[in-house]
């Protein structure tokens, strides 16, 4: 924004007030701001898209954003099944239960109304040409046939709609990485060879087909719609750079409009960016992951670093000397060897990765509505995994969901230990997100609301037991209204939150521990 002022972008006379959106455009009055709207909408944004050596493409401030500011709204321009998905209806993306079938493709679809659905009467003109019928037997398990839509949707769009398939072709494919992952003779197979061979699709070469392939993979974001979980594509979301401590958050609203907010304050000239894994994972596993379904290696300054910025989110306590810090040598190889700081012993990197795999299955296989199962895994592993390590975080998280949620640990019946335990628990990651998904994020929204919770509760539980006097419950109720204020400014903005979302649940989570 040029100091003093400017020139009026509609009647070109000097103009000091500006949008405040983008702050790069001057108007002399409201009138021209007005009149100029229509046109300006479509550009307005507080971001530009640079070249960077590592990056690519990617989105940089073009001034300062504030902490909760709405950064982009975005609706999909494709969406459709993701790898390795099983069985949807193709007009409506609804779990089928094989009742009906298109009579052209015969793809399993709800119904009539899903087979006139404009998305599924593009693609069935091409489906319909298979060289023998489709059967689909089982609804609960992936199914090959499914894997070609998206890309073919995307395809389509050249003929279907120019501007978004301009979009949509503009996007980084990373072929070359594709081919060299464990994905090429996926998408080989089941898409490529699928849709030239099976389906005799002549709209689009071989190379042509890959690339789209590419496209849907690198840049596309997992959404849930009526039920199933799919992708879509949002070409200007896929400008955002990766990283694992982002600044921001986003979601989708009924429409499958994605909203992104920054959720700490960013300024200008500074990267835009988006995490494309879990927090909740540690350096291990978000890098396999990523290099898996986005077919690039992070290497930002939690990965690089073996402590993940102090977190010990991947830290094993040595199994040799008892008190040694295991850590990997080289974080930003896969392969590298771990370890102790102390004693020296080490330990392969196979080894590690095959026990977090051992420790991920049990501790997803854990009943997420009995705390008790949680309980005895931070027991049973306090000794081979340091206090900060992503189990035990996952397994306090779990906790502090289920205590006061779950209908066997209501906050009336629950004990002292228990609740002091979750406001213990909530303070404990409270901090950890404060390092890994600071600001604004849904993650330290949701702490909050659960920390004053349970704070409410502690307090009512001592006071009744004559164990705190009605002046130390007024700390305890001071605090807890702090954080609710806090959970509420960031949660009021989530989808599941928003129309009276939020209002619904502090409703209920007072009626439940009548005050």
């Amino acid at each position: 924004m040029a100091e003093g002022g400017g020139v009026c972008a509609v009647c070109r006379k000097p103009a000091k007030q500006f949008c405040s959106s983008c702050r790069s455009v001057f108007y002399c009055s409201r009138e021209c701001q007005k009149q100029d709207w229509k046109t300006h909408k479509t550009r307005c944004k507080p971001y530009v898209i640079q070249n960077h050596p590592v990056f690519g493409r990617h989105t940089v401030a073009t001034r300062d954003i504030r902490a909760g500011e709405v950064i982009l709204r975005e609706a999909p321009v494709v969406v459709g099944p993701k790898q390795c998905s099983p069985p949807l209806c193709l007009g409506c993306h609804r779990p089928p239960d094989g009742s009906y079938c298109c009579p052209s493709c015969h793809y399993p679809l709800c119904g009539p109304q899903c087979r006139a659905a404009p998305v599924h009467k593009r693609e069935c003109a091409v489906l319909s040409q298979a060289k023998s019928r489709l059967t689909v037997d089982r609804f609960d398990a992936p199914h090959p046939a499914y894997e070609c839509i998206t890309p073919l949707r995307c395809l389509l769009l050249r003929e279907a709609d120019p501007k978004h398939w301009e979009a949509v072709s503009q996007l980084q494919d990373h072929s070359e990485a594709v081919k060299a992952s464990e994905l090429h003779g996926v998408i080989q197979r089941n898409t490529v060879d699928f849709l030239r061979g099976f389906m005799r699709y002549e709209g689009a070469s071989e190379a042509e087909i890959y690339r789209m392939c590419g496209v849907a993979v690198v840049n596309s974001f997992e959404v849930r719609h009526n039920g199933s979980r799919v992708r879509a594509l949002y070409p200007q979301a896929a400008m955002l750079a990766h990283h694992c401590v982002p600044n921001t958050k986003h979601a989708f609203d009924a429409n499958l409009t994605m909203i992104l907010r920054a959720t700490v304050a960013i300024r200008k000239g500074t990267a835009i960016t988006a995490t494309y894994t879990n927090t909740f994972w540690n350096t291990m596993q978000r890098r396999k992951q990523l290099k898996l379904s986005k077919c690039f290696l992070c290497s930002c300054q939690r990965c690089a670093d073996p402590t993940e910025l102090s977190t010990h989110f991947g830290t094993l306590m040595c199994g040799e000397c008892g008190t040694g810090f295991v850590q990997p040598i080289t974080p930003l190889d896969l392969l590298s060897d771990w370890v102790c700081g102390k004693c020296g012993v080490v330990v392969m990197a196979k080894t590690v990765f095959w026990g977090d795999q051992i420790l991920h299955k049990e501790l997803k296989g854990l009943d997420q509505s009995n705390a008790r199962p949680f309980e005895e895994f931070l027991e049973h592993y306090k000794k081979a995994l340091h206090p900060g390590h992503r189990f035990l975080v996952e397994a306090k998280y779990a906790l502090v969901k289920i205590y006061g949620n779950s209908p066997e640990h209501r906050y009336r019946d629950m004990s002292r230990e228990q609740l002091e335990n979750k406001a213990k628990y909530c303070r404990e990651l409270l901090q950890l997100a404060d390092v890994l998904a600071p600001g604004q994020s849904l993650l330290r929204g949701t702490l909050l609301l659960e920390l004053q919770a349970a704070l409410v509760a502690l307090a009512r539980l001592l006071l009744s037991n004559d164990i705190i006097t009605q002046e130390d419950s007024k700390d305890y109720m001071t605090e807890a209204v702090k954080h609710l204020k806090e959970a509420s400014e960031i949660l009021r903005h989530e989808p599941e939150m928003d129309e009276g979302g939020l209002d619904a649940k502090l409703k209920k989570l007072s009626e439940e521990l009548d005050v």
